[in-house]
């Protein structure tokens, strides 16, 4: 039976690459961190809204 990850585990570890990814060209003066983390904050919200709310639905359609 294959393994499937859990969708928190998924967009944790793509949420870390992102923050690396955006330090990463911070530090290269590519972008300003600061600007970017302000504007694009809330959809670290709604992500964790979406999932919470599939894991809802997903645990009401197993029983």
């Amino acid at each position: 039976m294959p393994v499937v990850p859990r969708p928190e585990n998924v967009v944790i570890g793509s949420a870390l690459v992102a923050l690396g990814v955006l330090w990463t060209l911070a530090n290269l003066g590519r972008i300003d961190l600061l600007a970017t983390l302000r504007t694009w904050w809330p959809t670290t919200l709604v992500l964790w809204g979406t999932l919470e709310l599939y894991n809802t639905l997903s645990r009401r359609g197993t029983r």
